[in-house]
């Protein structure tokens, strides 16, 4: 059974079904979007009707109740060889996003949205334009919010870039050990079975081309 790039709860799901079906003999697994992970220990007050969780999969971490949360998970998916060779971050358009946050937070009154802006920035001619495609795609009242208006905001930030960039730099640094702690839940809860003769994390791809380049792999022992 092989998955490439087997999205959120795809991976662990693709271990469960190799560990339950005698017939499949073999696994082998490179996850990715870890920020779509259903986590068991998230979000504890809510009521819940899902039995099966993306994270964690392996006893010792449901004993703890280890929980990463959302902000750490889309940390894991970051790429730091890519920075290290030099790609770098997008820190222009994060710093885009992370003012219009603020500007609709200010303005409209709405700290949580359903809607998506989505990847935009590309298409922007300026931050003024970002910010005019971005309340349309939002359904909110653009004539509200005039160019000066905008522009303040952006002159008030602006100076705090840098402090954008350390930050997610440091983000970038972390993102290994993250992911480390979500593909070892994935290895242990393989070595928990009886029934597994070999399991291993291997490096399959270049991290740079490819940043999910680690597989969760895993053979059967002979019947």
């Amino acid at each position: 059974m092989v998955g490439l790039h087997t999205c959120g709860d795809l991976a662990p799901n693709t271990l469960r079904i190799f560990t339950s079906k005698s017939e499949i003999k073999g696994v082998c697994s490179v996850g990715c979007c870890y920020h779509l992970l259903s986590e068991e220990f998230e979000n504890q007050h809510k009521e819940r009707t899902q039995e099966k969780w993306g994270f964690p999969m392996c006893h010792y971490l449901k004993e703890e109740r280890w929980c990463c949360g959302r902000n750490a998970r889309m940390s894991a998916c970051l790429a730091l060889e890519r920075v290290a060779a030099g790609q770098g971050l997008p820190t222009e358009s994060l710093f885009y996003r992370a003012v219009l946050q603020d500007i609709i937070k200010d303005c409209y009154g709405i700290t949580k949205c359903d809607r998506h802006v989505g990847k935009i920035y590309s298409k922007c001619s300026s931050f003024l334009d970002y910010v005019r495609r971005s309340l349309k795609k939002l359904g909110l009242d653009e004539s509200k919010l005039p160019e000066k208006i905008i522009m303040n905001y952006y002159e008030k930030y602006k100076p705090r870039m840098n402090e954008l960039e350390a930050f997610n730099m440091l983000k970038v640094v972390l993102a290994p050990c993250i992911e480390t702690l979500i593909l070892l839940d994935r290895l242990c809860y393989l070595k928990e079975q009886e029934d597994i003769a070999w399991s291993a994390l291997v490096k399959l791809f270049d991290p740079v081309k490819s940043p999910r380049c680690y597989a969760v792999i895993a053979l059967k022992k002979q019947q």
